[in-house]
């Protein structure tokens, strides 16, 4: 009788090795979202580069220590012992689907473009994308958790709008929550660098090439990706264009620049590695 050897879980193929079910239905329909025939309003959700970039995280559902546990920094920001449930990845995976539908691929902000500027989207907006891409709802304190989350990894990152914001910043004895701000205006939201960075998308022809065809459609079509930012004036507001978030303020102690509320906190080495070679 012929016996075959069994291999070792790490030699076997990425066809060969065990997906969980709740990984797979994540995979399955992320596909059907990016792809214009398999989904039901005929159109994508998204390009092709955001699809790749959407299936590279959901591997974190089943193995939180993917990608040389680059992403340990999300899946141990609440606690260094205990990491996050499955079901928590699982939910950190789909509102990270629900906000790329809005996704900008060249700049990575989360918004809608326009002919002048791009406008920002509410929370409420990126839970109705939920509802719709996944069939189900979700509750205010798990997605504000979700978004909590994501937020203490240094993967996204959410800016108030501000009044003379520029300005007020040169103000070192102002306070971060002593800043006006315009609240009818829905807050600047934008995926990071070092999330991008994480899944080597880069360095791959077919999403390069999507990117590319992404932002030439956007430029054909003459939508900006430029923010707005208010000032007060006459008894009224006027706007002004701005292109990225302002995350950092000069320290009044120290003169040296640092994270600005609601973003900054400070990152310590993990034992377990993974957030001590990545950029913060």
């Amino acid at each position: 009788m012929s016996t075959s050897k069994r291999k070792h879980p790490k030699s076997k193929s990425k066809s060969q090795r065990d997906v969980s079910a709740r990984q797979l239905a994540v995979e399955q329909r992320i596909t059907q979202l990016g792809s214009q025939k398999k989904n039901e309003s005929g159109k994508a959700k998204f390009p092709f580069c955001t699809k790749m970039l959407l299936l590279a995280f959901a591997r974190f559902i089943d193995n939180p220590h993917v990608y040389n546990n680059q992403l340990h920094d999300l899946n141990y920001c609440q606690s260094l012992i205990l990491g996050l449930q499955k079901r928590q990845r699982e939910t950190c995976v789909k509102v990270m689907v629900a906000m790329c539908c809005d996704l900008e691929v060249e700049t990575y902000q989360i918004g809608k473009p326009k002919l002048e500027y791009m406008d920002t989207i509410t929370h409420n907006t990126i839970i109705k994308n939920y509802e719709a891409c996944w069939g189900e709802t979700i509750c205010d304190k798990r997605y504000y958790h979700t978004i909590k989350l994501l937020k203490m990894a240094d993967y996204l990152v959410i800016d108030a709008v501000y009044l003379q914001d520029r300005d007020l910043l040169a103000n070192l004895d102002l306070k971060d929550e002593d800043l006006p701000r315009v609240y009818s205006k829905p807050a600047y939201k934008s995926l990071t660098q070092k999330f991008i960075n994480i899944f080597g998308l880069d360095n791959n022809e077919h999403v390069m090439k999507s990117k590319s065809r992404s932002i030439t459609n956007r430029i054909k079509k003459g939508f900006k990706t430029l923010w707005v930012r208010y000032e007060a004036f006459s008894d009224a507001y006027i706007w002004k264009k701005r292109q990225c978030p302002t995350v950092t303020r000069t320290d009044k102690t120290t003169q040296q620049p640092c994270d600005r509320y609601p973003q900054g906190r400070v990152i310590k080495p993990s034992i377990f590695g993974g957030n001590y070679t990545t950029e913060h």
